[in-house]
């Protein structure tokens, strides 16, 4: 078949013609609030992308892989990266032989953690030194940003801090009598990934841009040096083999974008060091994303995406006003000296600890699903100091765990299934959900037949808390009916109902004491009732 009888197949389908097929389906509803997603970046996703949303950007298409200004990347015949290991070893022998048992099994290079200047030779004894890298040593022509990132910044705020040391950085080296390009040429960037895929790939992309731009002002053709590394803010203590998959995809993104080099932190490196087991599943992640995907063959797989390539020049547009707007404030020193960056981040952390906290930003087996029989307070045995968004839900967990430890069990909640069985299960499952991140114990029920039989059932269970799941319509007589034999009867137990009805008030009258749904502010709501039932002073 020939190309153009294929395109006969398949007309050309206008932008009006989507729209109003969109309108049809939506029957009614707000677009904008249906269909289009807003980052914390203040960037509107749309649901679908066409050739003309890219063709104000011509900067960024017009050009081949290995040319200016490089969004495409820096390779013209592959995609090939390096795949960095961290040894988290102390003792310098230890360290060693490590190293060398991840180099004969896959890794490119080895980055030590610790140690100091007086064992570098110990340290890289019988490895080649072009394959070392010593995380202790200060260098200043390397622009980390992973503090920032895990201190809260958005996408924009990373790169443009990024931006603005790396100017710093070329100044400071030109001032001391380099040319630019050999100062260009020392610089690199080390940057975290987080679990955003597309933005994550754009980011990279946008930081290569950007960069390539600035060199150019110096007369200088080339452009960042990027070494990747996967996220510590999303990684988990409870449920810590997600952080497995967390790690698969923010590698991907990074290997997508053209990163000249990954590292990959082992799962459980978030509560303890990384044994052998952990080491070898990170490796493995990146020597699968070569050897079986093939990654490293693509030269800039995400060319021609127009919604990568809309996201990429969104954020380099955004990213450039912000890294302007820094250098007019003095450059980074002189604003973290201010504390306008800190003050900036600090937004930007209320903004992704509001979502935390309702549950839209999710983090599985901590505030979304957790794993009730899950124990993890033993096995804590480091602590980094660094900011996370899962803490605040893992704070809540542990302090239930110790309470448990003295008291013999965890706070106990009895669902109070009854009514309509779609609606009393689906509320089931999410308060299920809902206190399982305290880690409380959930007795549950397959619908409770009448209030006898509830009674009953409390008196076996002693529970602290009892939350009525059922549809709305039918709260309003079943709380008349079970509220005032519950209250007789245990006292001291809390009544909740599972929703947020329009009839509140009256069920306060019967004698609900809360209510939980999905506009609640699960970390307030869960605090309250550790101190309520004496789990947290």
């Amino acid at each position: 078949m020939s190309q153009e009888k294929l395109f006969a197949e398949f007309p050309a389908i206008s932008t009006e013609d989507w729209e109003a097929t969109i309108q049809a389906d939506l029957k009614g509803a707000d677009y904008e609030k249906k269909l289009i997603w807003k980052t914390l970046e203040g960037i509107a996703v749309k649901p679908y992308y066409r050739k003309a949303d890219t063709d104000g950007i011509s900067w960024l298409l017009d050009n081949l892989p290995g040319e200016f200004p490089f969004a495409r990347g820096t390779k013209k015949t592959d995609n090939n990266w390096e795949i960095r290991e961290n040894i988290y070893e102390q003792d310098a022998a230890v360290a060693n032989a490590t190293a060398k048992y991840a180099l004969e099994r896959g890794t490119d290079a080895v980055c030590f953690l610790y140690g100091t200047q007086a064992n570098t030779e110990a340290l890289a004894a019988g490895i080649d030194k072009s394959k070392v890298y010593f995380d202790f040593i200060e260098d200043n022509s390397v622009v980390k940003t992973h503090g920032y990132h895990n201190a809260g910044a958005n996408i924009i705020q990373e790169l443009s801090i990024a931006l603005s040391a790396g100017l710093e950085r070329i100044n400071a080296l030109t001032e001391a009598g380099q040319t630019a390009e050999q100062a260009a040429t020392q610089i690199s960037f080390s940057i975290s990934v987080g679990s955003r895929y597309f933005l994550e790939i754009a980011k990279i992309r946008a930081l290569r841009i950007l960069w390539a731009n600035i060199l150019k002002l110096y007369g200088v053709t080339g452009t960042a040096k990027i070494h990747a590394s996967t996220s510590l803010w999303n990684a988990t203590v409870f449920d810590p083999n997600v952080n497995m998959l967390r790690a698969t995809t923010e590698a991907m993104s990074a290997a997508i974008a053209g990163a000249d080099s990954i590292t990959v932190i082992p799962y459980d490196a978030v509560f303890k060091k990384p044994d052998e087991f952990s080491c070898r599943i990170a490796r493995n992640i990146q020597l699968l994303l070569k050897n079986e995907c093939n990654f490293h063959k693509i030269v800039d797989p995400s060319a021609g995406s127009y919604y990568i390539e809309t996201l990429t020049e969104q954020i380099a547009s955004k990213s450039l006003e912000a890294f302007k707007k820094l250098e007019s404030e003095g450059g980074l020193l002189a604003a973290l000296k201010s504390g306008s960056v800190q003050k900036a981040i600090d937004e930007s952390w209320k903004q992704k600890e509001k979502l935390i906290a309702q549950r839209r930003e999710v983090f599985i087996g901590t505030n979304q699903y957790p794993n009730l029989q899950e124990k993890m307070s033993d096995k804590i045995t480091t602590t980094l100091n660094i900011r996370r968004g899962p803490e605040v839900f893992e704070k809540l967990r542990l302090q239930t765990e110790e309470y448990a430890k003295k008291t013999g069990s965890a706070p106990k909640v009895f669902l109070w299934t009854a009514g309509d069985l779609g609606m009393r299960l689906a509320r089931a499952t999410f308060i299920k959900n809902f206190f399982g991140c305290a880690g409380y114990s959930i007795i549950d029920t397959n619908g409770v037949p009448n209030v006898a039989a509830g009674i009953e059932l409390i008196k076996k269970d002693v529970p602290q808390v009892v939350v009525l799941c059922s549809k709305d319509e039918e709260y309003l007589e079943l709380a008349k009916e079970i509220f005032p034999v519950l209250e007789k009867e245990f006292p001291n137990i809390i009544r909740i109902v599972a929703g947020n009805p329009k009839e509140a008030e009256d069920l306060k009258a019967a004698g609900a004491q809360d209510f939980i749904h999905v506009l609640t502010n699960a970390i307030d709501s869960l605090n309250s009732y550790q101190k309520k039932l004496g789990v947290a002073s």
